[in-house]
């Protein structure tokens, strides 16, 4: 398990081991902290034989399926499309209605949580109200605020924690990467953020965004060229913007590199200061945070009129 998932799991165990688990978890967190490792363990204390002081054996014919990954009591949902609809909710909690095979309850996991529709969160609600057997549903969120209020109250929930910034760059070095500061914090620290951010080299991607945009008070016309920067993997371009704006901002303040989110672009930040006013700088900012909700996936058909109307407001 993740190091820094294991107090949220010895947590998560010991209530396990007490007998108050209940049939329906909510795991919270920013994304990349691994919430899905916790859930499996979860689901495969849960499926264990022989559990032992709120760790599953290992050794029983249950944990031998779920290590192979063949467990007929378990279901987790998968899908490709930026939401979850109601038929993939009502086929996946089918699977709690049916007898366990094994005989110790049945587990369905529903990662992203937050990708669900109206009707196919209703639809998880009538199981949640009236949940089959030893059944335990584990949902898997990152944004809290788009789950419906009936689904927040049937469930117990768990907020996972981000790690220290000394941890999570520990961590990478025993994975054989040396991350620096400004990519955990660019990564909002979590850990596996950071390593897809590093293996994926998007450093060189990052500068040439924040540069392209800081040309753009010299060259309006690159505005097409920033827009097609912004509308591949945009909610972390955004953020990306976002963290250069507020940067930018601080330099006005007076604040040093080392209080930077991205202290290794200091000096496109101040660049950046020195163009633009405060007024206009925060402006933008607020707007930024704004077009990053509108445009979260299974929101918008077409997000790209809304990234250019807000790069031509700021123009």
């Amino acid at each position: 398990m993740y190091p820094w998932l294991i107090p949220d799991w010895n947590a998560l165990s010991q209530t396990a081991a007490a007998g108050r688990l209940g049939h329906a978890w909510l795991l919270l967190g920013d994304p990349g902290l691994g919430k899905e490792q916790l859930a499996e363990q979860l689901a495969r204390l849960h499926l264990c034989h022989r559990p032992d002081r709120g760790e599953p054996c290992g050794q029983c014919h249950s944990c031998q399926l779920f290590e192979k990954g063949h467990h007929p009591d378990l279901g987790t949902l998968t899908t490709e499309s930026k939401t979850i609809g109601v038929e993939a909710i009502r086929e996946i909690c089918s699977r709690l209605q049916n007898s366990a095979q094994l005989g110790r309850g049945k587990v369905v996991i529903i990662p992203d949580a937050e990708r669900m529709t109206e009707s196919a969160a209703n639809a998880l609600l009538k199981t949640l109200e009236e949940p089959a057997g030893d059944s335990l549903l584990l949902l898997i969120a990152s944004q809290v605020s788009r789950l419906l209020p009936t689904i927040l109250s049937r469930c117990h929930k768990h907020v996972c924690q981000l790690p220290a910034e000394g941890e999570t760059v520990r961590w990478l070095a025993e994975q054989g990467h040396q991350a620096t500061l400004a990519q955990v914090r660019i990564c909002q620290g979590a850990p596996l953020r950071v390593l897809r951010y590093i293996e994926e080299q998007q450093d060189s991607a990052r500068r040439d965004l924040l540069e392209s945009f800081l040309a753009l008070a010299q060259t309006p016309t690159r505005a097409n060229h920033v827009c097609g920067l912004l509308a591949t993997d945009t909610q972390v371009r955004l953020h990306w913007l976002q963290l250069f704006l507020c940067d930018a901002l601080k330099t006005q303040a007076g604040c040093g590199h080392h209080q930077l989110a991205m202290p290794d672009l200091t000096a496109l930040s101040q660049q950046l200061a020195e163009l633009h006013s405060s007024e206009k700088l925060l402006g933008a900012e607020q707007q930024l945070v704004e077009l990053k909700m509108a445009c979260q996936p299974g929101q918008l058909s077409n997000p790209t009129i809304h990234l250019m109307n807000w790069l031509t407001r700021w123009l």
